[in-house]
C-alpha cells in the first residue's frame, strides 16, 4: 500500500504541473466591407514567454518588467510570428511593421500585435497556429470575429481556421460554445478533482443516487450564478483571487475526506466552493464579447450548458470505479490515499497561483 501511495502521488504531482492554464490568447479580427480594410489584433498572454525566455531578466530579480520585454521586444515577436501564420489566398501576410505594446489586463501581461491590411477580403484569411504547445498542452487561442460573423477556438488538436464574411447563425454560436464548454470542465483538472471530492462522502457513507443528484445539482447552481455574474460584468474578481480559492477549495473537501469528516462536505460547503468555480469558468467568456445581447446571451447559455453536460459526463465516468470500492474492504485506504494524494496536488496549485511557488 505504501508504494501504492508512492506511485499515485508521483504521477500525479507531476501532471498537476500542466494541470490548468491560467490565460488563452485571443485573437480579435475586424473586417470593413465597405473600405475593404482588414484589422488584425493579437493578445500573447507573456507567463510562459517570460518561463521560456529567462534571460529577459535583466537585473536578475526574478521579475520580468514592462521595460525588460520591451528591451528583447524582437526575441518576442520572431517567436509569435514563428508560431502563428496569416494567409490570403494562401500567400503569408507579413506581421512586420506590426504596432506592438505591452500592458496588464487581469493582473497578467499581455504583448498586443496589431496590424492593419488593405484590399484583403476576409473570405481569403486563414491562420495557423501553434503557439504555447510544446509548452502547454490545453493552451489555446480564442478567436472573435466583429459584426457577429463568430467566434472560434484554435488548440492543439484543432490549428488551423479558414474565416468567412458569412454571419454566423445563432445555432452555430450556441454549438461552438457548447463544445468549449465541455472541453473546458474536461481539460480543468482542478475542477474534475474537485468533483471527484464531492462524490468521496456518498460512497464512503454508502449513499443514496438521490444524495448524489442534490449535490451535483447545488454545485451546478452555484457555479451557473458566478458565471453569469462575472458574464454580464457585474462583479469580476482577479485571476489570482478566483484560481488561489479553487484551488484552495479542493484542499478544503479533501482535508474534511481525509479525516471521515465528511458529514462537513454539506450543501453549504458545496454551494460557497461552487460560487468560486464558477468565476474561474468565465474566465474563457472574453471570447463572448459580442456586440449585441443576443449573441452575448447564446455565448453565456451555451458555455453553461456545455459545462454541466461535461460535469454529468464526468460524474457518469467517476461513478463506474467508485461503485467497485463501495463495498470493497480496502475502501477506506483507497479514499485515505486519493484524497491525500488531492490535497497535496491542491497545495501545489494554490501556491503557484499566489506566486509563491
Amino acid at each position: 500500500m505504501l508504494l501504492l501511495k508512492q506511485i499515485l502521488l508521483l504521477s500525479i504531482l507531476s501532471l498537476s504541473l500542466y494541470a490548468h492554464a491560467l490565460k488563452e490568447n485571443y485573437l480579435q479580427v475586424d473586417y470593413n466591407q465597405t473600405t475593404n480594410i482588414l484589422n488584425i489584433n493579437l493578445e500573447v498572454e507573456t507567463r510562459l514567454l517570460q518561463e521560456k525566455y529567462t534571460f529577459m531578466d535583466d537585473n536578475k530579480n526574478e521579475i520580468v518588467s514592462h521595460k525588460e520585454m520591451r528591451n528583447h521586444q524582437k526575441v518576442l515577436l520572431e517567436y509569435v510570428t514563428s508560431h502563428i501564420s496569416f494567409y490570403a489566398k494562401e500567400k503569408p501576410l507579413s506581421l512586420e511593421d506590426s504596432n506592438i505594446s505591452i500592458h496588464r489586463y487581469d493582473e497578467q501581461t499581455y504583448m498586443q500585435i496589431n496590424k492593419s491590411y488593405q484590399g484583403i477580403s476576409l473570405d481569403d484569411l486563414e491562420v495557423e497556429y501553434d503557439m504555447f504547445f510544446e509548452l502547454e498542452d490545453t493552451h489555446k487561442l480564442l478567436i472573435h470575429l466583429s459584426d457577429n460573423r463568430g467566434d472560434f477556438v484554435l488548440s492543439k488538436d484543432l490549428q488551423h481556421y479558414k474565416f468567412t464574411s458569412t454571419v454566423m447563425s445563432q445555432w452555430e454560436r450556441f454549438i461552438v460554445f457548447i463544445q468549449e464548454g465541455i472541453v473546458h470542465i474536461l481539460d480543468g483538472l482542478d475542477h474534475l478533482l474537485f468533483i471527484l471530492m464531492l462524490l468521496i462522502p456518498i460512497v464512503a457513507l454508502k449513499g443514496s443516487y438521490l444524495q448524489l443528484f442534490k449535490i451535483i445539482t447545488v454545485f451546478a447552481l452555484a457555479h451557473s450564478i458566478t458565471l453569469f455574474i462575472s458574464g454580464f460584468g457585474l462583479y469580476v474578481p482577479s485571476v489570482t483571487l478566483v484560481e488561489s480559492a479553487i484551488a484552495l477549495s479542493i484542499f478544503v473537501v479533501a482535508s474534511l475526506n481525509f479525516f471521515k469528516l465528511y458529514a462537513h462536505v454539506n450543501y453549504k460547503i458545496v454551494f460557497i466552493f461552487g460560487l468560486m468555480h464558477g468565476f474561474g469558468f468565465a474566465n474563457v467568456l472574453k471570447i463572448g464579447q459580442v456586440s449585441d445581447t443576443t449573441s452575448f446571451l447564446v455565448a453565456l447559455f451555451g458555455f453553461n450548458l456545455g459545462v454541466e453536460f461535461g460535469q454529468i459526463f464526468m460524474v457518469l465516468l467517476y461513478l463506474i470505479p467508485l461503485y467497485f470500492i463501495r463495498d470493497n474492504k480496502y475502501k477506506g485506504q483507497v479514499i485515505k490515499v486519493v484524497t491525500f494524494v488531492t490535497a497535496i496536488i491542491s497545495v501545489v496549485w494554490f501556491l503557484q497561483r499566489v506566486g509563491l511557488l
